[in-house]
């Protein structure tokens, strides 16, 4: 075969996962590629919160989580109920013995971490739930990357200034409470900090990729953008190389490993349709992310879990298009989600992949929950930040657009949006006796700390507010998601497997793979935790099996 490039290693993917699994490939000597889809690099991870969920590691530890390898691997055993073959016990094991290890190898490169201390586990009453297993990058100046930092991806709204998604939860209750308002202050003072020092400074998940790639271009990793993946090259169930495209042109590169680490199929419209019966239009993930690894996948017969999953969470969609992954919205108080028949039916403020679940779970019972709509009263709107609308500000163009619909009264309210005047009324009449007593007698909001993480403290309960001051507003959402969670089934070693049988050398993780935590999201982090530990996994792995590095010429094209 006319091989153009040899490595020891190609990386599909520039995400934190294919980032990782590079830098800890090279860090062991291998000669290691990584190739990138896209004309921008960092993947669905550069536009995500930065957050990884990784138990019993010294960052949290330092910060005063009291945490072990045993408590995690019950608490994951207890809230991930999916026993298929991406979930073993293997592979939760593996994760839970190697997440920290991760973290400390990481930080020996160069990475600079920070704890979430007070951010919970999405079950933190389960057996060996915590508060404060989360980590996150520190904020990083993008000026040290040179050329490369013009070519970061860039979502669809920035944010406003850098900060730590440990502290989001401060930012849409800022003003009900010194305790909140302090800390959005600090993130100014903070921001305006790095400003006067000249930094560009940038967090969350641009801020973590960026390090990450600094780690990885410091370790002399070749990154090639604008290069796809078209086809694995395998003989004899072991792989020999891959087939890519690169300015225009077909390249065979030769190399002992590959590690898949791209995004699923969430822009696909077909396969969308295919496994989830829905489109493209409500996903948050990387605009590349059309299912390319998982067609060379099934083209070579690989063993595939989860397709009919994804990372979902309640969505809006403003006039221009812009998706809004709804967090910390659903939690305030004087709000509540229903459906067109005007029944709430869902804990509103847990978390973002059960509420997905139960949008979808509802549209196929009733065929009326999508969209369904979140309605607020004036004391909403008044004290808490939605999306990037300010308390007491409400944008003319969010009314005029219809992205927000206002009313004066229900009646008028339910009029406009087509929901059903006699269940809506019911509903409200049921929930604000729930929110003057404290306690949601159908759906429990606000019994978890989760609920309570991003609720408003002033209140008896801080999930729960009566809904009865005009004017009110509704919003329609819908089943968004921050990616597929259904792929490549790996084993415990990040192995590719077809027939239950591992491919030699060929690795994945992240979004193109099926995820270790079924059909849940255990806590915040739970996307890039996976991604990065699997993919660090993996790499070890190869490195361990492999019996010397290729040998390193020119690796020019």
């Amino acid at each position: 075969m006319d091989w153009q490039s040899e490595y020891d290693v190609v990386v599909v993917g520039s995400g934190a996962g294919g980032l990782v699994s590079a830098i800890t490939a090279a860090n062991h000597g291998l000669n290691t590629l990584i190739i990138e889809k896209g004309t921008v690099w960092g993947g669905s991870s550069a536009l995500s919160g930065g957050g990884l969920w990784i138990p019993n590691n010294h960052v949290s530890k330092k910060a005063g989580l009291q945490d072990s390898e045993e408590e995690a691997l019950t608490y994951m055993q207890e809230v991930i109920e999916d026993t298929g073959p991406a979930s073993t016990y293997e592979r939760k094991a593996a994760y839970v013995k190697n997440g920290h290890k991760m973290v400390k190898f990481l930080e020996e490169l160069g990475m600079k971490w920070v704890a979430g201390s007070l951010y919970p586990d999405y079950y933190p009453e389960r057996t060996g739930g915590k508060i404060g297993r989360s980590i996150e990058g520190e904020i990083f100046d993008s000026r040290l990357l040179g050329e490369l930092e013009e070519t970061l991806r860039k979502g669809e709204i920035e944010a406003p200034l850098p900060l730590y998604s440990g502290k989001v939860s401060s930012l849409p209750k800022a003003f009900t409470n010194l305790k909140d308002f302090s800390v959005v202050i600090g993130m100014f003072l903070n921001g305006f900090k790095h400003k006067i020092k000249g930094e560009r400074a940038i967090s969350i998940g641009a801020g973590l990729v960026s390090r990450l790639l600094k780690i990885a271009l410091d370790l002399k990793v070749p990154l090639w953008l604008s290069t796809p993946l078209k086809d694995l090259i395998i003989e004899d169930g072991e792989i020999q190389g891959v087939q890519v495209e690169k300015d225009g042109r077909t390249y065979l590169i030769k190399c002992k490993a590959v590690i898949l680490a791209g995004g699923g199929f969430e822009r696909n419209p077909e396969l969308r349709e295919k496994y989830h019966q829905i489109g493209t239009d409500w996903t948050a993930a990387s605009s590349d992310n059309t299912g390319d690894l998982l067609l060379i996948a099934q083209k070579h017969n690989l063993d595939t879990a989860l397709l009919d999953d994804a990372w979902w969470g309640p969505t809006a969609i403003d006039a221009e298009g812009r998706r809004k992954f709804l967090v910390y919205e659903r939690s305030m108080p004087h709000c509540m989600i229903v459906d067109q028949t005007g029944e709430r039916y869902f804990n509103e403020s847990q978390s973002y992949t059960d509420a997905g679940h139960a949008i979808l779970e509802r549209q196929q019972k009733n065929g009326r929950a999508i969209p369904s709509w979140l309605i607020m009263e004036s004391r909403n709107r008044n004290r808490y930040l939605f999306g990037d609308m300010l308390p007491r500000r409400t944008p003319k163009d969010a009314i005029e657009s219809g992205f927000l619909v206002k009313a004066d009264t229900i009646e008028e309210l339910a009029e406009k949006c087509g929901i059903e005047l006699q269940g809506l009324t019911s509903t409200l009449e049921r929930f604000n006796r729930f929110a003057k007593a404290g306690i949601d007698e159908d759906f429990g909001r606000g019994n978890s700390a989760y609920d309570n993480y991003y609720g408003d403290p002033t209140y008896q309960n801080p999930n729960l507010g009566e809904i009865v001051k005009p004017p009110f507003y509704a919003v329609k959402i819908y089943p968004g998601d921050l990616g597929t969670k259904g792929g490549i089934v790996a084993n415990e070693h990040g192995q590719a497997l077809r027939n239950g049988l591992p491919i030699e050398g060929l690795y994945a993780t992240g979004n193109c793979s099926a995820s270790v935590m079924g059909r849940v999201y255990p806590g915040p982090g739970s996307t890039l935790g996976p991604t990065t530990v699997f993919g660090y996994i993996s790499a070890n792995h190869i490195h361990q099996h492999l019996a010397k590095p290729a040998n390193s010429e020119l690796h020019v094209v």
